[in-house]
């Protein structure tokens, strides 16, 4: 329900006559509470939350991590939780830490930001070797179960495989599935039928050669289309035009067919063609479901097209021409040829579970090869109009001599060759998601990897050999994404070429005993250069690393073997890291720790609204540590600005945790901080007058905005604080580090009498014991029903239309807060979008999208 501006002002005029009507004797009573009227919406009529919306930028996740114990229980493995990856920043901390073995999972509950697209979790074993693995972050409040090893059943590892190069054929390629044999009616057969002279058939005739007979004659129909079926044996050495061709169930064809215009051929289950030759005219279909058997050369003409079902097998001793244009091929089964000839803007599509093998060369141009089964081929032949695409799909498997021209490339499963050769083909691109073995050496124009490998043949489970020669031509861009991996003997670059480590936390790799430069190369990003030495050409690159080897700052280089970072990918473990420690020993659990800056930014006028340029109190939370055996529990933080102007305190309320048993120690306002009596949750008053917290110099009553006006009282960083809470378990200790569970509010009015102080808190937390109770759901709020605008419950510290007077914003840097008289939606133009559409993940980065009317310090 929308309240409109006459009604807001018939509330303010009654709201008087409401305190009067309670009053005894007209005597003002501090006991009492004043009825404080509602106030017209600031940021407009049009912003109102959608029912739901709780306002929280953060999720929890809940996590149950099992390991794959190989010392029997004998030891623990550590787990550890992260929001960043720790392979590729070695600050990273952390955010829990615990652990598991055989029979006994590691189980916890984070509280994370929910622009937190991964978690990293890191995995030491027994012999301090470790092993980070990525998750996609499950919904706020679902539990994700891990495994940290492969089944052997698993295709893919990672839980985002490559999907690079797609996109080049997706507007191309349309679904191929599986067709149905013919239905052919029994009651068709007319033994007394006689062709018409010169073997013509009339238009829907229907011609059976019948079981055990042999016909060696011709049959056609010039005009229309006629129907005949062989059960026996057809000796074809004509060129039949005109007819639809059934071969049935014993059945076959012999001799040296050649299907004429108009025609089609089906061979049906257990029907045969066993032939010297075949050809096809124009835009003839075949499909056989049955043994298509050719001892010479098998040629189809332009438009024609080929149907190969399950099961059924389509065999040349020789070769098959396609024809040179407009071929498709569809196979579901077994099909094997010496050579595949003159294939032409056509398609063979090789399904799931089907084999296709081409012994010696396939010669393509401005065609694609789209398999998802087996293919083996001697040599992969190309043009160089980068028009044709080979591309292997996610269940497909190629295993090739060679692949030479420019085609373009998209493997996601795995390829196989002695030699992939780009050479002169600058605008060539691989693009490999998954695995591509060089047995003897690769050439490269552009290559993008995207969770894919290059190296020698696989010799064990984590085992693999390196390509003995990887080679990159000039003016090219490598681009290694997402714990990419290229292991070489010998590496070398061409001259003005790029290689772009991967652009997320996880890290790409290159793994040669000879990175070798022959030009000016440029390496950017996060990539680990795993090396025993480095040339330019044929010399040692000297220690001051000259300027054609242009390294940024995120590359890391190693000694060859001695990375520790495991790269994983659809084969799994690539590479292992280092083999570890000799004696195995339980890890050591290290501290852990939210590195996450929580801004809390507050309007103090509740329960009425605000101006809400959210800059009344801003609070930030800079980090929570775990330390002393996971007992103790330390948060540091700030308070940064204060925009009120009236006395305001500030507290932070414990939940879920007891304050039965804890020491407690730090730096607030008054001194050491304790935990406030009459409360059932721990409860620390960081200050009772944060004006006067950040600048103790100032008088009791100096209530001028600190931080919110530039040059205005903007010294410093504020006020420092810090709570070191000692649990009595560790279970304790992790509930309270917590961010979900820390609630922090603002006091803005002391309590009096009966009647309890003001809080204000975060959207769904509730007031402290001893905060009061009979504002809830007065005024704007509805936090209780609302009788003042009739309106009903939506929850703690929510307006009726469903806004909040205080939000946490989770960000690696602290939130840069409104000036003060800037309503946040002129700062922030996409906060609005945020709220409306109900906390979308979308729209979660209006924190950093911003004008200029945030404060910056003078």
């Amino acid at each position: 329900m929308r309240i409109l501006k006459h009604d807001y002002l018939i509330i303010a005029l009654a709201a008087p006559l409401l305190f009067i009507a309670c009053a005894d004797n007209d005597v003002y009573d501090p006991d009492r509470v004043r009825p404080v009227a509602p106030v017209e919406n600031p940021l407009g009529d049009d912003f109102v939350a959608p029912d739901g919306f709780d306002w929280s930028m953060l999720a929890t996740v809940k996590l149950n991590i099992e390991v794959k114990d190989k010392f029997n229980g004998q030891y623990k493995y550590l787990i550890e939780i992260f929001t960043r990856n720790p392979l590729s920043d070695a600050t990273a901390t952390p955010l829990a830490a615990g652990y598991a073995k055989s029979g006994t999972n590691y189980t916890t509950e984070i509280s994370i930001p929910k622009s937190i697209e991964h978690l990293f979790i890191r995995q030491t074993d027994p012999k301090q070797r470790q092993t980070v693995y990525q998750y996609i972050t499950p919904k706020d409040g679902n539990t994700l179960s891990c495994q940290l090893y492969y089944p052997v059943t698993q295709t893919r590892t990672l839980n985002i495989p490559g999907k690079s190069g797609w996109d080049r054929i997706s507007s191309l390629v349309k679904e191929y599935s599986g067709e149905q044999e013919t239905s052919i009616n029994e009651l068709v057969e007319n033994p007394e039928f006689e062709p018409y002279s010169n073997n013509q058939l009339k238009n829907g005739d229907v011609y059976v050669i019948k079981s055990g007979d042999v016909f060696s004659g011709q049959l056609t129909n010039y005009n229309g289309k006629a129907t005949v079926i062989v059960r026996g044996t057809w000796n074809m050495n004509s060129t039949p035009q005109g007819l639809d061709i059934y071969v049935t169930n014993g059945g076959q064809i012999t001799g040296q067919p050649y299907m004429g215009d108009r025609c089609s051929l089906e061979i049906q289950k257990g029907g045969f063609i066993n032939s010297q030759s075949f050809q096809t005219q124009t835009n003839i279909s075949v499909k056989n479901f049955g043994t298509f058997k050719v001892s010479g050369n098998i040629s189809f003409n332009t438009g024609s097209s080929l149907y190969n079902d399950k099961n059924a097998t389509f065999t040349t001793a020789a070769d098959i021409n396609f024809g040179q244009a407009q071929i498709t091929v569809r196979n579901f089964g077994t099909i094997t040829a010496q050579n595949a000839k003159d294939i032409n803007s056509g398609v063979i599509y090789n399904a799931e579970n089907a084999t296709f093998t081409i012994v010696q060369d396939v010669d393509v141009t401005s065609t694609q090869i789209l398999n998802h089964g087996v293919m083996r081929v001697g040599a992969f032949k190309t043009n160089s109009n980068l028009n044709s695409i080979i591309a292997n799909y996610g269940t497909g498997t190629i295993i090739a001599d060679k692949v030479i021209g420019g085609a373009i490339v998209i493997n996601d499963n795995l390829f196989e060759l002695n030699t992939f050769d780009c050479s002169n083909h600058t605008a060539a691109t691989l693009y490999n998601n998954c695995t591509l073995i060089a047995k003897t050496s690769i050439v490269l124009g552009n290559l993008i990897m995207d969770s894919g490998s290059i190296t020698g043949k696989r010799t064990s489970d984590k085992e693999w050999e390196s390509a003995p020669s990887v080679r990159i031509i000039n003016e090219t861009t490598q681009e290694l994404y997402n714990g990419s991996i290229i292991k070489a003997i010998n590496f070398y670059t061409g001259n003005t070429c790029t290689i772009i480590g991967s652009k997320t936390e996880e890290a790409s790799m290159i793994q040669a005993q000879k990175f070798i430069y022959t030009g000016t190369t440029h390496i950017k990003e996060n990539l680990i250069l795993d090396r025993e030495k480095e040339y330019y050409n044929e010399e040692p690159v000297p220690s001051n690393n000259p300027w054609m080897v242009d390294k940024a700052a995120t590359v890391v280089t190693t000694e060859y073997g001695t990375a520790s970072n495991p790269i994983n990918n659809c084969s799994g473990t690539v590479y292992p890291g280092n083999p570890g420690t000799i004696d195995p020993e339980d890890p050591p659990k290290p501290d852990t720790g939210d590195n996450t800056i929580y801004t809390y930014a507050f309007e103090d006028q509740w329960p009425a609204y605000g101006d809400f340029d959210m800059n009344d109190v801003i609070i930030t939370i800079d980090k929570i540590s775990t330390t002393n055996k996971d007992k103790q529990v330390s948060i540091q933080g700030h308070v940064r600005a204060v925009g009120a102007s009236r006395k305001t305190g500030i507290g932070i309320q414990f939940l879920n945790v007891k304050s039965s048993g804890v020491t407690i120690s730090g730096k607030v306002q008054s001194g050491n901080p304790i935990f406030e009596a009459g409360q059932n949750n721990p409860v620390v008053i960081l200050c009772t007058n944060a004006h006067k917290f950040c600048k103790p110099n100032i008088t009791d009553n100096d209530f001028a905005f600190y931080c919110t006006v530039p040059g205005d009282n903007s010294e410093g960083d504020g006020a420092e604080f810090e709570i070191k809470m000692m649990f009595p378990t560790a279970e304790e200790a992790a509930q309270a580090a917590n961010i979900k569970n820390i609630d922090v509010f603002i006091i803005t009015q002391d309590g009096h009498g009966i009647i309890g102080r003001t809080e204000v808190h975060m959207a769904h937390y509730a007031p402290t014991n001893l905060g009061t109770k009979e504002l809830l759901g007065m005024s704007n709020d509805a936090s209780e029903y609302n009788n003042m605008l009739k309106l009903p419950k939506k929850g703690y510290y929510l307006s009726t239309e469903g806004l909040a007077w205080g939000i946490c914003i989770p960000n690696t840097e602290v939130w840069k807060w409104p000036k003060e008289y800037n309503p946040i939606t002129n700062v922030y133009p996409k906060f609005k979008d945020w709220v409306i559409n109900g906390g979308k993940a979308e729209d979660l980065n209006w924190i950093s999208d911003h004008n200029n009317n945030i404060f910056v310090k003078p």
